[in-house]
């Protein structure tokens, strides 16, 4: 008997990680059962990969690539090299830049860091400057605080704004008039592991789902062979094309409805149960 699904993504916040941001155990041996067995185990997370290395080194998985920043960098591990980059042209920026100057944010402008030797630039603003210090407080990350943006060497990967729970899907509307589909991608998420609530911007192609796919060309794994488990509208479009796709008892209403199966929460070893489940469904050789 062979394996049905040669690749499994797994996102981080929500899923892979309990509500205290802690890695289960069970979640854990889970994922290396899944990887001892011959599947190529590969966390597929917004986070960029500095966010991602304590949990990275926590899991102690031995995998060779990851999917961070919502797809929008495939990095090796454990160097850490880059492999594939989608980022925003400095037109695109600008516009974005203007656009959230003009409502009053302060910005986070997140680089790759193997190119640019350092995170984030925060352009200050009059609105949530001090949430976002807070986020940088919080994450291990590098960043510089600066009072205007100017187009720069390195091309931005995600510009993100923090933004009250009352307003965001307001905000997330006004965006989304501004910026059709084809010019931007942008989502509204909780990022749990900083307790706040931010609208991030990306490249219209961007996708966990376009991070996986560059992933599975590079291996010549076919879509049917992927399965994916997440729990959070950035996780939509992998549960939508992967070959099989698991949401968590915690996942919003959208995702539910895509995947092909629900389990427990991220409180109820969810991605260990999700694991025995991909890994049952096996092929004759």
């Amino acid at each position: 008997m062979a394996l049905k699904y040669r690749l499994m993504a797994v996102d981080v916040d929500g899923t892979l990680m309990d509500s205290r941001n802690e890695l289960p155990v069970a979640n854990k041996v889970a994922l290396h059962k899944a990887h001892q067995a011959g599947m190529m185990v590969c966390l597929c997370t917004g986070r960029s990969l500095t966010e991602t290395r304590a949990v990275i080194d926590q899991l102690g998985l031995d995998s060779d690539l990851g999917i961070f920043v919502f797809g929008a960098i495939v990095s090796e591990l454990p160097a850490g090299k880059t492999l594939y980059r989608t980022g925003i042209d400095d037109s695109l920026t600008e516009r974005l830049i203007t656009y959230f100057r003009s409502h009053g944010h302060a910005i986070l402008v997140l680089y790759d860091a193997s190119e640019a030797g350092f995170d984030y630039h925060l352009v200050r603003g009059e609105r949530f400057t001090e949430a976002c210090e807070q986020w940088l407080e919080l994450a291990p990350t590098q960043a510089e605080e600066i009072d205007e943006w100017l187009p720069g060497q390195y091309e931005p990967i995600r510009i993100g704004v923090i933004e009250d729970p009352k307003h965001i899907d307001r905000t997330l509307a006004s965006l989304k008039r501004a910026f059709p589909p084809e010019e931007l991608k942008c989502n509204a998420i909780y990022a749990p592991n900083y307790g706040l609530h931010v609208v991030e911007c990306f490249a219209p192609q961007v996708s966990k789902w376009h991070g996986i796919k560059q992933v599975a060309g590079q291996r010549g794994i076919d879509d049917s062979q992927i399965a994916a488990i997440g729990d959070d509208i950035n996780d939509l479009e992998m549960i939508r094309h992967a070959g099989f796709s698991v949401a968590m008892g915690n996942a919003i209403e959208q995702v539910k409805a895509a995947a092909n199966l629900q389990v427990p929460t991220h409180d109820q070893n969810g991605v260990a149960k999700a694991v025995e489940a991909i890994l049952g469904e096996k092929v004759v050789d």
